[in-house]
């Protein structure tokens, strides 16, 4: 099949897959109506001050003060519900204030189902964040938690507002910077051991599960199949295309839920990583006719985060734009100030994590060490923000 029928391929099985979506709500719904949802909750609710939130596929519920639902639990949940709705198709459905009862919760001791692995990953998620909780106060627990494994619920308001506003809000979203480390780590551990074949099958399924335990949102994902399919690239010798490969990956997830086309977070990080593949390169050409800098160590600092950071911020400048209604102009410098030590307190973090689980006292001390580049993290984009 020739290259430039891909893409037509893939928009066709889209059209036939919008089209065979049904509607999540009954014939007879009207505003008025009360609607019944029944389901198994996987993921951990996220808590604010106020409300319980969770989130079931294209349900966004939202709950009033502090509901305990444990992930694995099949809850009914009553109430009015707001649908949004594009031609006839359901993109999005929230219930506000329901009343809720569970019904059951899932035995998943001697279970091996899909479900309960992803709710073992995740409560394995919660107790390293436990650790974090218990070895750092707020918000450096938050944002070591977001920064290596992409959780942001529990999250300061105040310090969340500030990582919008400096257009550092991607730094607490598990992506590809992620997914390579995990690759890479352990193909590099096992290719010697193994060999390749094998090294490349266990760090698929690494990439897997840690897009599991960083709670599968839309740009880890994306960043997990193109990082796949980079692996099975490198296995058959292979150059890797990295823009083929978004485009495969985009295709995959839209064809699985169609509906994705409309969160938010798969249309940054899709825009995010064309802009870095496509921008980026303009970008580093443009820079070499207009300014020059012969200093290695300059041209090294600004190819590794200016020139990835304009791209990325100009490519998702439209969404960000009609979503929210403004734009972060200082997100440049702020980046600049923050991404070099993001690599040495994913790494730190790992290590008080794993330390921790085993020896918590060790894990405290070790956090010691963290906390200075956390605090560094912390002043500048609260300064910022």
């Amino acid at each position: 099949m020739k290259r430039s029928k891909i893409p037509l391929v893939f928009i066709s099985l889209y059209i036939i897959r919008w089209l065979s979506l049904g509607s999540s709500l009954p014939p007879n719904w009207t505003p008025e109506s009360k609607v019944r949802f029944t389901a198994t909750v996987i993921e951990q609710p996220e808590y604010t001050d106020t409300n319980t939130i969770v989130r079931v596929g294209t349900w966004y519920i939202n709950l009033r003060g502090y509901a305990e639902i444990i992930p694995g639990s099949r809850v009914s949940f009553t109430g009015k519900v707001e649908p949004k709705v594009l031609g006839k198709m359901t993109t999005k459905i929230i219930m506000m204030d329901p009343t809720f009862e569970v019904i059951s919760n899932t035995e998943c001791a001697r279970s091996y189902t899909a479900g309960c692995m992803r709710i073992w990953l995740l409560t394995l998620r919660e107790r390293w964040v436990n650790v974090l909780e218990k070895s750092l106060p707020e918000p450096m627990s938050s944002l070591a938690a977001g920064i290596l494994l992409g959780i942001k619920g529990q999250m300061p308001k105040d310090f969340y507002t500030a990582l919008v506003n400096t257009g550092t809000l991607h730094i607490v979203a598990a992506s590809g910077y992620n997914v390579t480390i995990v690759a890479a780590v352990i193909m590099n551990v096992l290719n010697g051991l193994v060999g390749k074949t094998l090294g490349v099958g266990f760090g698929v399924v690494g990439i897997v599960v840690y897009i599991l335990i960083a709670g599968a949102g839309a740009s880890v994902v994306r960043a997990g199949i193109m990082g796949s399919l980079t692996l099975v690239a490198f296995y058959f010798g292979r150059p890797t295309q990295a823009k083929r490969l978004l485009y495969i990956a985009a295709g995959i997830m839209l064809l699985l839920d169609p509906v994705m086309i409309f969160d938010i977070g798969f249309q940054l990080s899709f825009l995010a990583t064309f802009g870095l593949l496509y921008l980026e390169p303009v970008i580093r050409n443009l820079k070499s006719k207009i300014l020059k800098f012969s200093n290695p160590g300059i041209q090294g600092f600004l190819a590794e985060y200016l020139y990835p950071t304009l791209a990325a911020s100009i490519a998702t400048l439209p969404v960000i734009l009609y979503q929210f209604g403004r734009v972060s102009y200082i997100s440049p410098l702020v980046n600049m100030m923050v991404l070099p030590v993001v690599p040495l307190i994913m790494g730190i973090t790992a290590v008080v994590i794993g330390v921790g689980m085993i020896l918590p006292g060790l894990g405290q001390i070790l956090a010691f060490v963290l906390y200075p580049l956390l605090w560094y993290m912390v002043e500048v984009i609260t300064w910022w923000g």
